[in-house]
């Protein structure tokens, strides 16, 4: 059950109606039932891990809140060892295995080998609910429903956002009711996440996905091309699906964290990491560089810890993005993309420290030129976050430049789409112009909310329209997401399933 399918357009207006008519004691034991029905129409095969997982983490942090001294910190190990070791058994063994077959030749089938879905997210909010608790952030929660309801919370348990306990248990104690301006604002989000997910992702990943498919085919313009693209397509999909996330648990009176703030407007690492899947981004900034920095574990090295009194920085960050490139992916291509983000990131720390802090406001142009600069290195990144393996990412890094001409580039963008549609000329064009109208407008949202609403919500603006404008802005997505959706299924059959489900 996707966001993007029929069922799921029915399932949430029907859990809302349950949840506002049952009452307030009720409701938790309720939005545990349908968060476990909601996994289980998604992943019955591994359904019972979950409820398994909950309870060890449940009763793990209870035993560390309780326990003083060593007790407390072998309550902690177990269960976080329990929580990583069974992502690292599920997630990394196709890794390791592959791995021995390239050194030794050998042949291991792993076709039968399936993931979980959800298990990189809701693993990393059990360990952040352990991890606060031992660090005295937080006490264990005593109701075993509501740090189940916390876990298994249905819009965030396939993809995110990473919510902490913190701030979302707290949430589950008050009277929610219905209202009808909160309604309205998540039905106004949940609309651009569909326009984000359905009018552009999917419909850019038709293309993307014959070029991906065809890879040999390809050089030059059209490889420099769908790289570009395929940063939009990632960008739409993933933000898309964190607004209907969002907009999802809103109509219920639940905030869950935001995960997109214009990141392709960054005008440095440091801000784009701020701006994109910032639950990630700040789990890793609070559980793995902070200790690292504060408990400085290199002292205890031999020989050459006396010389680590200051644990370094730079060494921090390349900790901190090569364990972001394994948690996104089991193959190499990901621990390469997280190692460009830790070189873009030091460069940029390195820079600092000799030239000093950039100014704030820059002049127009120099702001420009740095956010295409980023936008550019990302999207160079995401070469090896987008292809199958290694081979693939080194036949795209060696064909970049090698064919630059235009009428070649025309020429591939025609047939790798009539290859997929086999249609006529009519409808390519068409189809063309659709990913630019989509693209168009996705480009103008994020500088709309950037420049005339400071980093607010767009919603915040569609509110501020005209009642006119603002109606028409409503048909227009609506148009756009069943367009989108019309275009998806009657052309080459991409995957109209998110992208970040695969982590």
């Amino acid at each position: 059950m996707s966001f993007n399918s029929i069922n799921y357009l029915i399932f949430l207006p029907l859990v809302c109606m349950g949840y506002f008519a049952i009452p307030k004691k009720g409701r938790n034991i309720y939005l545990l039932a349908v968060s476990y029905y909601f996994y289980w129409c998604n992943e019955a095969r591994f359904f019972l891990l979950l409820p398994f997982l909950t309870a060890a983490t449940f009763f793990a942090g209870k035993a560390i809140d309780k326990a003083e001294g060593k007790s407390r910190k072998a309550y902690f190990l177990a269960g976080i060892g329990l929580n990583l070791g069974i992502l690292v058994f599920f997630k990394y063994n196709r890794f390791f295995l592959n791995t021995i077959m390239d050194i030794t030749g050998a042949q291991i089938d792993l076709s039968w080998w399936l993931l979980p879905m959800g298990i990189s997210f809701f693993v990393f909010m059990a360990v952040s609910y352990l991890a606060d608790i031992m660090l005295n952030k937080y006490h264990a929660e005593e109701n075993f429903v509501k740090f189940a309801v916390y876990i298994t919370f249905f819009p965030h348990i396939l993809m995110g956002p990473i919510d902490r306990a913190n701030k979302f248990l707290p949430q589950l104690d008050k009277d929610h009711s219905f209202d009808y301006e909160r309604v309205r604002s998540a039905l106004q989000l949940m609309a651009i996440g569909f326009f984000k997910k359905i009018a552009v992702a999917d419909v850019m990943a038709m293309f993307i996905n014959q070029v991906h498919s065809d890879l040999n085919s390809y050089t030059g313009l059209m490889l420099i091309f769908t790289a570009y693209m395929y940063s939009f397509q990632l960008y739409a999909d993933f933000s898309g699906y964190s607004d209907i996330a969002r907009a999802s648990a809103m109509i219920m009176d639940i905030d869950i964290r935001e995960n997109f703030k214009v990141p392709y407007l960054a005008t440095n690492f440091s801000q784009f990491w701020n701006k994109w899947h910032i639950s990630l981004s700040s789990w890793f900034q609070d559980y793995i560089f902070t200790p690292f920095v504060w408990f400085n574990p290199m002292k205890k090295l031999p020989l050459i810890g006396k010389k680590f009194e200051k644990p370094p920085v730079l060494v921090a960050i390349s900790l901190v993005f090569l364990a972001s490139g394994v948690w996104h992916g089991n193959t190499w291509n990901f621990v390469i993309w997280g190692g460009c983000h830790a070189v873009y990131r030091i460069g940029e720390e390195l820079l600092k420290r000799y030239h000093g802090k950039p100014a704030k406001n820059p002049p127009a142009h120099i702001f420009w030129g740095k956010v295409c600069g980023v936008f550019t290195l990302v999207t160079f990144s995401q070469i090896f976050f987008r292809a199958k393996d290694l081979p693939s990412a080194w036949y795209y890094l060696t064909h970049l430049f090698s064919d630059l001409s235009l009428s070649t580039f025309g020429q591939g963008i025609y047939n790798s789409v009539k290859y997929g549609f086999d249609a006529t000329p009519l409808l390519i064009y068409a189809y063309i112009a659709f990913n630019i109208i989509g693209l168009a407008v996705l480009i103008g949202m994020d500088l709309y909310r950037h420049f005339k609403l400071k980093g607010k919500c767009l919603t915040k603006g569609i509110d501020t329209m005209p009642k006119t404008a603002r109606w028409l802005c409503y048909y227009f997505l609506i148009a756009m997401i069943m367009a989108g959706f019309i275009i998806n299924n009657g052309g080459y059959g991409a995957s109209a399933s998110f992208i970040y489900n695969n982590f």
